[in-house]
């Protein structure tokens, strides 16, 4: 299989997905000039959690089950049943997220008490008002990731890619020319505009194969869907547990933690999406097609190569992160209200999380190497077992070390997987391949 495409895709996407990942900095940057680690932040951010939880769960049901038995359908020449699938996933995520909007509408108390017990008066007050606007988003964002995998599924990668950059820049834009007018608010309007922008990309090359018509769709396909699904939904509502569970412990902490673990996770998050998720977005497919075909040893050298480049990117990377984590929380936001204070509390959580950086960029290559192969019960069990982990951790971190445990608990938990999810490559590849010492060799 040559892998020029592969290169020239990851270029594309990667070219875009930097845009887009500064563009999300510019929000952070923007967000701290205004407000710092101000208890609005906090509030922002569970609302923020909360919505992105929702799209995050659509995006990793639909991506593996969905691309895999998408890509079989269209490589069998039966149309009709790939874009039935299509259409079916489609009046399933507009019922599911309009009747999730409605009782989010209706009882915004509720669920603000389940995700941040901790607040309370005008910090719940906000909360509230807050998800009552800016819930409808999930709607556009959980469409957004039906239609970015199959547009993806047809080797159609930058249009998708480029609906982040309006998504982004239109929330930062609000934020920057409404923040007078209507404080917070303007960033959560920024939010459901650019989730409108971004579907509406992505729909410009689908419109045409949209129908809210009940189509054929194999029985066979319907199946396969079904036994790839659920074991999806099982680790993807741990995964949401977990980031409820992170939510409800960092809401007893001091004002300004939540924006603190927030503003770390940032700095540390787009050198892994730029490259880590650029890659595993383009590599998705040939791994699909590869196992499919039962190509061995191509699947076996792809694989080798990913894991290889990312191992010699991410470590030195960490280490620095870790070393200079004070200074580089200085240089990123200290300006406006983001004085000293709000360094101390953010520099120490970056810290943590730095030791994981190679850990979270290798979990995104082993993950989706799984799902490639049709198994998502193995990432899945092990998503189960370190949710459970980061858990215990958390509760007995944040009881030292105080919030900053919170970020120690995911980088060890995330450690946990990756070694497991390596551990269990055997069934699938020549893992001789993988040690350590022949990797930048292959390279």
């Amino acid at each position: 299989m040559p892998h020029n495409p592969i290169l020239r895709a990851s270029i594309a996407i990667g070219v875009v997905t930097i845009g887009a990942k500064l563009l999300g900095y510019g929000e952070k940057l923007v967000l701290a000039y205004f407000f710092g680690t101000d208890y609005r932040i906090d509030v922002y951010n569970v609302v923020i959690t909360v919505i992105t939880g929702v799209f995050i769960f659509s995006r990793e049901i639909i991506e593996p089950a969905f691309l895999n038995v998408f890509i079989n359908a269209i490589g069998e020449k039966d149309e009709r049943s790939a874009w039935g699938l299509f259409n079916r996933y489609s009046r399933g995520i507009i019922l599911i997220t309009m009747l999730l909007s409605l009782l989010v509408y209706f009882y915004p108390g509720a669920v603000i008490s389940l995700v941040a017990p901790g607040f309370a008066n005008g910090k719940r007050q906000l909360a509230v008002r807050l998800i009552q606007i800016a819930f409808p988003a999930c709607i556009f964002l959980s469409l957004s990731a039906l239609t970015n995998i199959t547009l993806n599924g047809m080797k159609k990668f930058v249009l998708p890619a480029s609906a982040d950059l309006a998504f982004k820049g239109l929330t930062l834009l609000c934020l920057v020319f409404l923040y007078k007018y209507l404080g917070i608010y303007a960033a959560v309007v920024g939010v459901i505009i650019g989730a409108v922008s971004k579907l509406s990309i992505q729909f410009s090359l689908l419109h045409r194969k949209l129908s809210f018509r009940a189509g054929f769709v194999d029985p066979v396909y319907s199946k396969n869907i079904w036994r790839l699904s659920w074991p999806l939904l099982l680790g993807v509502s741990f995964s949401q547990i977990n980031t409820l569970a992170e939510n409800v412990f960092a809401s007893y902490m001091q004002e300004g933690a939540i924006s603190a673990l927030s503003y770390s996770k940032k700095v540390i998050d787009l050198p892994i999406l730029i490259i880590s998720y650029t890659l595993s977005v383009v590599v998705f497919p040939y791994f699909v097609e590869l196992s499919v075909a039962k190509e061995k040893e191509k699947l076996t050298r792809l694989l080798a190569r990913a894991l290889g480049y990312i191992t010699l990117i991410y470590l030195p990377l960490s280490l620095l992160s870790f070393l200079f984590s004070r200074e580089i929380v200085e240089l990123i936001f200290k300006r406006g209200a983001f004085d000293n204070a709000a360094v101390k509390l953010t520099a120490t959580p970056l810290a943590y999380y730095s030791i994981g950086m190679v850990f979270f960029s290798l979990e995104t290559i082993l993950v989706i190497f799984y799902f490639a192969n049709s198994n998502t019960r193995t990432p899945i069990f092990w998503g189960v077992v370190t949710v459970i982990e980061n858990i215990l951790l958390c509760y007995i971190f944040t009881s030292t070390i105080g919030y900053a445990g919170i970020a120690l608990a995911l980088t060890l938990s995330k450690g946990t997987k990756v070694i497991a999810l390596l551990s269990q490559l055997k069934r699938y590849i020549n893992v001789s391949c993988l040690y350590p010492g022949r990797i930048p060799l292959r390279i």
